[in-house]
């Protein structure tokens, strides 16, 4: 106690002493708090780098802040991008059984809807930077031009607020059904007992699984392997269905039966159907009802930035975060030599545009768009482009699905395979006899693709558990993540190489120019260190690996030498003439008995038979 206590008082004095001596060198005549601690710095005396510290607080808490800003949409957009992966197959498109009912019912299993990428070219990669700073001279010159950016200003704020509307609604949208997630978790386990739960829909009741269970992933999806559990009758884990309880039986009861119609109205999935006559019709599949407050959100997001300029920071941000969250799900790197290549072109077109002409620096300070983050604390200010996010962000994304993709490299099988073959014996044009013909190869079989997205609240809800709780959703979720660890801890490093910079040198710097190296550095370089350059440099995320389960050749050691890369394609169905026409005449008959649609525009949700609950 007493050293606690002299400790306490000793620290209170330092921190009295260096307020006193910055009040002293202010008196002095140093105009600020920070010059006053600058000159006051000395390597032999401690004391002077906390008072050093102190000064810069508010830099430090600007910097944490455009860090945290950053590092969270880069986060949340590379999760959004994952999709099947070359190394999964897709899942069936049959039917499953109703669970538990017996009859033979079945319902539809929800497919994974995947967002299409547009996906860089090597060409692309090399012009970019070509492109990127004809734009950024010809925004200069016309600056210098108008004389007075206003007008520009106004336009370019014009610009971006139409954007706005679909990236913020994307980025809202997608945080709100983060936030459903959480609320509505499709398993969680009780504190009490350290017993799985799984939340069904469907049939508005919770199961608890069985202590006889497997410990095996796919075993939670076995019907056989949970028991109604009548004592839970809420869509909640326990702590958020305690408030219910306290509630009398009746209204406790409407609340419940609210809770399971809104918990369903947040995780169905909605077709919009438009049509014209003469024209001809489109359905438009994967609406949600969160990415239709995104929507409306967004729409005000960016009357209140144009129009109204009612918190401008704010808005600012918020529409800098939504396009960088929306680029970083439609745009892939292709592969690591593509990527690179990117950042390497744009790496040089930073330092290029920064140290050695006054384009980028008159630029970023006089166009007032949503074009960068800004974050401040106290008097200090900072900002950083969208452009040192996005950028480094495809290539985040691209480590991340790579991650995805060797997780199920990992559970590809190969499996023994007997082929036949029936060959004509043509020794003479009388000998009709055929040979058939046995032989034995290796076959690759790929696992199936369960999609991680949307299982934040499985995670949450699960992690408290006394042992390890594993199912396929939460294997599919929790998958080793490696190569993305590792760009995040690079990105943070670069990003504070290039504070550091700004504050030893009282300048701006060019972000990619930290933010390059320590990306390549880190990745390339845990690839070499772990063997995996080969599978690194020959990963792409075009068609060409998305191949069917196929005859492979494998080593004695079962490693694989060769592959028939089988394209998986599904041709396309083509409808003859004739029944295109019975068709048209069908229609044309029951326009005359019910009368004819002209124009039609539906919203439609899944009937009750059709709502799948996802993979557990």
């Amino acid at each position: 106690m007493d050293e606690l206590a002299l400790n306490g008082t000793l620290a209170g004095d330092a921190l009295a002493n260096i307020t006193a001596n910055i009040t002293d060198n202010l008196a002095a005549g140093n105009l600020t708090p920070i010059a006053a601690a600058r000159a006051a710095f000395s390597f032999s005396d401690p004391s002077t780098f906390a008072q050093l510290l102190y000064a810069y607080r508010h830099m430090f808490i600007m910097e944490a802040r455009i860090l945290g800003l950053a590092l969270g949409v880069i986060y949340l957009g590379a999760h959004a991008s994952l999709s099947r992966p070359h190394s999964a197959a897709p899942r069936d498109d049959e039917s499953d059984k109703a669970e538990g009912d017996g009859k033979g019912k079945t319902k539809k299993r929800k497919r994974t809807a995947d967002v299409a990428k547009e996906s860089i070219q090597l060409k692309d990669a090399l012009l970019m930077p070509f492109f990127a700073a004809a734009a950024l001279i010809g925004f200069y010159y016309l600056i210098q031009y108008m004389q007075d950016p206003a007008l520009l200003n106004r336009i370019l704020r014009a610009y971006m607020s139409l954007i706005a509307v679909a990236s913020v609604g994307a980025f809202l949208g997608g945080g709100l059904s983060l936030a459903s997630s959480l609320v509505f978790p499709n398993v969680w386990t009780s504190r009490r007992d350290g017993h799985l739960h799984r939340v069904d829909g469907s049939k508005r009741t919770q199961w608890v699984q069985k202590a006889t269970a497997s410990d095996a992933p796919g075993a939670a999806n076995d019907a056989s392997a949970w028991e109604l559990d009548p004592s839970r009758t809420t869509p909640f884990p326990d702590m958020l269905a305690a408030p219910i309880s306290w509630l009398p039986a009746s209204s406790a009861a409407r609340v419940t039966s609210a809770s399971w119609a809104f918990r369903r109205l947040v995780r169905e999935s909605w077709s919009i159907h438009v049509s014209l006559r003469g024209v001809g019709e489109e359905e438009i599949e994967g609406l949600t009802i969160h990415a239709l407050i995104g929507m409306a959100l967004a729409g005000l997001t960016a009357y209140l930035y144009y129009f109204v300029g009612l918190f401008p920071s704010l808005l600012n941000n918020i529409m800098g975060l939504g396009m960088s969250y929306l680029s970083l799900q439609l745009v892939s790197g292709t592969s690591f030599a593509i990527g690179s290549t990117v950042l390497i072109g744009l790496f040089v077109y930073d330092v290029v545009m920064v140290f050695y002409t006054p384009f980028m620096v008159a630029v970023a300070t006089q166009v007032d768009a949503p074009i960068k983050i800004v974050a401040g604390s106290g008097p200090q200010t900072g900002m950083l482009g969208l452009g040192d996010i996005v950028v480094p962000g495809i290539y985040m994304c691209l480590c991340l699905r790579y991650d995805l993709y060797r997780h199920y490299a990992r559970q590809i099988k190969h499996v023994d395979t007997t082929l036949t073959a029936v060959v004509a014996n043509l020794a003479t044009d009388e000998d009709k006899a055929t040979t058939t013909k046995t032989s034995t190869a290796t076959r690759e079989v790929k696992p199936q693709y369960i999609d991680p997205q949307g299982r934040w609240g499985d995670r949450l809800w699960t992690s408290g558990a006394a042992t390890a709780v594993t199912t396929a959703g939460l294997t599919a979720a929790r998958f080793s993540k490696p190569y993305f660890y590792v760009s995040m801890v690079a990105y943070v490093i670069g990003l504070m190489a290039a504070m550091a910079a700004m504050l030893i040198t009282r300048k701006g710097q060019p972000a990619l120019f930290y933010l390059v190296p320590a990306l390549l550095v880190a990745t390339w370089g845990r690839a070499a260190v772990t063997g995996d350059l080969k599978g690194m440099w020959a990963y792409t995320e075009d068609d060409s690996q998305d191949t069917k389960d196929v005859v492979v050749e494998v080593d004695a050691d079962g490693k694989l030498i060769k592959a028939d890369e089988t394209r998986d394609e599904k041709k396309d169905k083509k409808t003859d003439g004739n029944g295109d026409q019975k068709k048209k005449e069908s229609e044309n008959e029951n326009d005359n008995e019910t009368g004819r649609d002209i124009f039609v525009f539906a919203i439609r949700a899944p009937p009750e038979s059709d709502f799948f609950e996802m993979d557990i």
